[in-house]
């Protein structure tokens, strides 16, 4: 019961405009959806509420005995022979001709909109087991956009970079979808999917759509018995665009024939009356409406489906994707700090702990390796993912912020790989607790080249020239002076 509870409420969700997506996926789930069930009220109406089919009879028989006839031919199908040639004899023949689409459209139609609104609805079901709720992400993104002053702005964005590191670091541990008891678990697909799983569902979602648009082709031709499979479309609006009535095509004719039998006392009399379709007025546009949409829909969801596949699986376009977002923060941070003093010449925060690690700061990365191991093992394909889908509703600059945060937190982490100074180059360093001697020792013996600290203590300033000796066997390191300024 809770389970169909849960896919109750998951397709009703599915039916409302969400930020998890793109604009492809929102035309599939949402909008063709939307234009089948509008459809399906029209035909609807007119099949149940009006005369969706009327027989021509003898004038001298009874009303009940017509309303009873039309009942039978709408009931038990009718079929089409043009009018040029004659009625056959063999009544398998006839039966071989019988049109039994037209009762069924509402119900085809209906079938379809939850064939689309399907896929949406694994999307949403399973995506939240990856540990972050993507859909409040994109949400708090967009509302981050909106805001106007500048400290509020900083501390949502200081908010959803907080948020998306917690999602990073989960993707390290056991998450729910990771357990060995999942079904992921069993087949032994949890250390593959750890970093991995949004972006393989997501894919394989694209996947079902375009799949299931295949089948929207089939189900047509199936419904409609028609031979030309995919070109029955095209053919379709050919002979609407050069005028052909359907008494020649026989597409959705309008008038066809109809058999019934009448038990007489111990006889069994069989009679054939001419009947209107007037409903096959209406399926003829709706059907051919939506061959050409599921046609053009299919072409800009297979695109979709690509640029994301390329997008989500090669590791140069994750990598090129995050560093274009470094080499902007470097530019707004070279404008920010052009009219700095000298001294603060490198962009420094102060931290409680660990100092050392935090002061650091560099906004491009120094060597391919390193921006690689942040992209592909830190952020891994879900982060990337999750930052592409902001950056689709929110724009760059949200974004912008989000890495920016994000890469100075793995400097942090790594801080050791990022102490590679050339000669001359001056650090700032933010010392708390006046243990500026302490940090200073620690980077002289990580640093093997000359480099210039610049200790930056509450109530001094200690600057201290760190110069490799070539006297010193084992790259031995001494501080040559301490200058206490004042």
């Amino acid at each position: 019961m809770f389970f169909q509870a849960t896919l109750a409420r998951a397709f009703i969700s599915s039916l409302s405009l969400r930020g998890d997506d793109d604009f492809a996926d929102r035309l599939n789930y949402y909008h063709t959806p939307v234009m089948l069930a509008v459809a399906c009220v029209l035909i609807s109406a007119k099949q149940y509420g009006g005369t969706p089919i009327e027989c021509w009879i003898n004038p001298h028989s009874k009303e009940s005995m017509e309303e009873y006839i039309e009942s039978y031919c709408w009931i038990q199908n009718t079929y089409w022979i043009p009018m040029y040639e004659n009625i056959p004899d063999d009544h398998r023949t006839r039966e071989e001709k019988q049109i039994s689409y037209y009762q069924w459209v509402p119900f085809v139609l209906i079938a379809e909109a939850l064939m689309f609104a399907l896929p949406c609805m694994v999307w949403r079901l399973m995506n939240w087991q990856s540990g972050i709720n993507i859909q409040n992400m994109v949400t708090a993104s967009i509302e981050t956009k909106a805001i106007m002053d500048e400290d509020e702005k900083e501390k949502a964005i200081n908010s959803l970079a907080n948020s998306f590191l917690d999602f990073i670091d989960m993707q390290d541990y056991d998450g729910a979808c990771y357990r060995e008891t999942s079904l992921f678990g069993k087949f032994k697909l949890s250390r593959f999917l750890r970093g991995h799983y949004i972006t393989c569902l997501y894919l394989s979602t694209k996947l079902i759509y375009t799949l299931n648009i295949v089948c929207q082709f089939i189900i047509l031709n199936v419904t409609l018995k028609s031979d030309e499979y995919f070109l029955f479309g095209v053919q379709v609006l050919t002979d609407l665009w050069n005028g052909k009535p359907w008494s020649e095509s026989g597409h959705f004719p309008r008038v066809t024939l109809c058999d019934f039998e009448v038990r007489n006392l111990a006889n069994l009399n069989r009679y054939t009356v001419q009947c209107a379709l007037l409903i096959n007025f209406i399926n003829e546009k709706v059907f051919a409406f939506f061959w050409m949409w599921y046609f053009v829909l299919a072409i800009i969801t297979i695109a979709s489906t690509v640029v994301w596949t390329v997008n989500c699986t090669f590791h140069s376009e994750k990598i090129d994707y995050i560093l274009k977002f470094l080499h902007i923060a470097d530019g707004t941070e070279r404008k920010r700090s052009a009219n700095e003093n000298a001294r603060h010449k490198v962009y420094t925060e102060s931290f409680d702990k660990c100092p050392i690690k935090r002061q650091i700061q560099r906004i491009l990365p120094p060597s391919q390796h390193l921006l690689e191991r942040f992209v592909l093992d830190f952020l891994k394909s879900d982060g990337v993912f999750v930052l592409r889908l902001m950056s689709n509703h929110a724009g760059d600059i949200i974004v912008m912020n989000i890495v920016l945060k994000v890469w100075k937190e793995f400097q942090g982490r790594n801080f050791h790989e990022f102490i590679h100074y050339e000669k001359g180059t001056q650090v700032i360093i933010h010392a708390n607790n006046g243990s500026a001697e302490m940090y200073a020792n620690d980077l002289t013996n990580l640093n093997k080249r000359t480099t210039e600290v610049c200790l930056d203590t509450i109530s001094n300033h200690t600057k201290t020239n760190i110069v490799p000796s070539s006297s010193v066997n084992n790259n031995e390191m001494y501080m040559s002076t301490i200058d206490q300024l004042n």
